[in-house]
């Protein structure tokens, strides 16, 4: 039935399931052939191991899930078995396996992982496969306790429809660095129909473009804290954080102008000088 080799693994990276407080194999029961016949399906450890009626078969070696724990299986559809799983910070995910001859990985499933969304299971994309399991990148899979790694995974339209305002956003983008990463150029315009930038909502402006540029996406960070500036050019913080983007990037030029222009505004405002990073001073030179 399921005929999966161990020579076949071999050609993939190691593949791993840690399951936190999981101390024993997870058996269910289901007539998934529909012949009148139960079967047994046992998760324990990376394995799945199905038999079918009085014909014990191989097992499915699950794609490599790391920091995950709450596993489980269970029936969706004949010869269809779902492995649901989650991980900290609301993550979940489910992954299909459909039975015809072979065993085949027919979809992934990610839901949103926002922690303050009024409804925690929006689906950010199902990912058809549809592919037999030993003819499967398990790349495509990995996954670790921020999300997929894989970008695939993630629908630009998603992200800004799961969000009901930006501070719950700016949590996230802070919390996932896979999610700040995909907030890319392709994002910005529906960002910013949606979410049209005024003196309201500017500190969450300011925020999420503090969120991108810590995890390393400063060409988005640069382009809305350019935006904020060119609305609000009296915003002292905005300079701090646009001059940091530059910075990283290496244009440090325009980093300098920027710190410059920061310390400027600082003394003009009378603001607390003591508050001023000191690399800031440094960087000037």
């Amino acid at each position: 039935m399921i005929k999966l080799k161990n020579k076949v693994f071999k050609t993939v990276s190691a593949i791993c399931l840690s399951f936190a407080g999981f101390l024993s194999a997870q058996v269910n029961y289901y007539d998934l052939d529909h012949d009148n016949l139960q079967d047994e399906v046992t998760l324990e450890s990376n394995l799945v191991t199905i038999h079918f009626g009085n014909k014990k078969t191989d097992s499915i070696e699950l794609p490599e899930i790391t920091a995950l724990s709450n596993a489980r299986i269970q029936y969706s559809n004949p010869y269809e078995i779902m492995i649901h799983y989650s991980g900290d910070r609301v993550l979940y995910g489910a992954v299909n396996f459909l039975y015809k001859k072979s065993w085949y990985v027919k979809n992934v499933n990610f839901y949103n992982p926002c922690q303050e969304c009024e409804d925690q299971n929006i689906k950010i994309l199902t990912k058809n496969i549809n592919l037999p399991v030993k003819n499967i990148n398990y790349a495509t899979f990995e996954i670790d306790s921020k999300g997929f790694k894989s970008l695939n995974f993630f629908d630009h339209e998603g992200i800004i429809q799961s969000y009901g305002n930006l501070k719950k956003l700016y949590t996230d983008l802070s919390a996932y660095p896979l999610l700040a990463d995909y907030f890319n150029e392709t994002v910005l315009p529906d960002f910013k129909k949606k979410y049209p930038l005024s003196q309201k909502n500017v500190d969450d402006y300011n925020n999420i473009a503090f969120a991108l540029l810590n995890n390393g996406n400063q060409k988005v960070a640069i382009e809305l804290l350019t935006q904020i500036i060119s609305k609000f050019p009296n915003r002292t913080v905005t300079y701090l954080n646009l001059a940091d983007s530059y910075w990283n990037i290496g244009e440090k030029d325009k980093a300098k102008q920027h710190y410059n222009k920061y310390i400027s505004l600082m003394k003009s405002q009378k603001k607390d000088l003591r508050k001023v990073p000191v690399y800031v001073y440094t960087r000037t030179k």
